[in-house]
């Protein structure tokens, strides 16, 4: 669900840490704000932890996140080119966004996705239950919520097989589940979120789901700037 959108010239302030996601590129980059003109903000060049800039192309879209006080303010904006500050700080020239959304730093983790998931159960005496196709409400790289009509025993393991997410086919994850509580929709009846833990994911798994939840994150993000 989108937060609350500001205008950015509100929130962004001169000295601000700021992160930054490139296309294609799951890894979170530190920058600072070192200058705003009306139509341009000025940020220190994000560095790789071997040193190396970051340089995306010219007109890239970049999408950034700038952090306030127990919360954090995301945006797109669009890669202009490279210069040095004072003549030895360098920097990027990207364009001020007109509107930021503000959001919970958990928010940023766990992801609203659209699609289903097939869970089952196992008992603690080994015996797996029959597949149940349900909802999934939210998404992470170590983590899924799921929508299901009845409640199940916390601490109980599952297995579950997602499809949807590209370039990895049908996954097969074992997840323990976490918790799992009621709630009562708007015409009064219940259903129970499921939250779990996934079990041994391989570091490329991992990344092909946050890869995913950028690609989801960012989407949602430049519709709602948008509208």
């Amino acid at each position: 669900m989108a937060g609350e959108l500001l205008k950015a010239k509100d929130i962004l302030k001169i000295g601000q840490r700021v992160e930054f996601y490139v296309e294609n590129d799951e890894k979170r980059y530190a920058s600072r704000i070192e200058d705003i003109a009306d139509e341009t903000l000025e940020v220190a060049m994000p560095m790789t932890r071997q040193g190396v800039p970051v340089i995306p192309r010219d007109g890239e879209k970049v999408y950034g996140v700038a952090v306030g006080h127990q919360c954090r303010y995301r945006f797109f904006t669009v890669f202009k080119g490279i210069s040095h500050k004072d003549e030895r700080i360098p920097v990027w020239y990207i364009t001020m966004p007109d509107k930021v959304e503000r959001f919970q730093n958990r928010e940023f983790v766990r992801v609203k996705v659209n699609m289903t998931a097939k869970i089952r159960i196992v008992d603690e005496d080994g015996t797996i239950h029959d597949a149940e196709t349900v909802p999934v409400v939210d998404l992470s790289g170590s983590g899924i919520c799921l929508a299901l009509s009845h409640t199940i025993p916390v601490d109980i393991h599952a297995s579950l097989e997602l499809t949807g997410i590209p370039g990895a086919g049908n996954i097969d994850i074992m997840c323990r589940v976490v918790r799992c509580e009621p709630v009562e929709r708007g015409d009064g009846t219940v259903i129970y979120h499921a939250g779990a833990a996934f079990q041994h994911l391989s570091r490329s798994l991992i990344n092909q789901i946050v890869r995913y939840l950028f690609a989801v994150q960012r989407a949602n993000i430049a519709k709602g700037l948008k509208e």
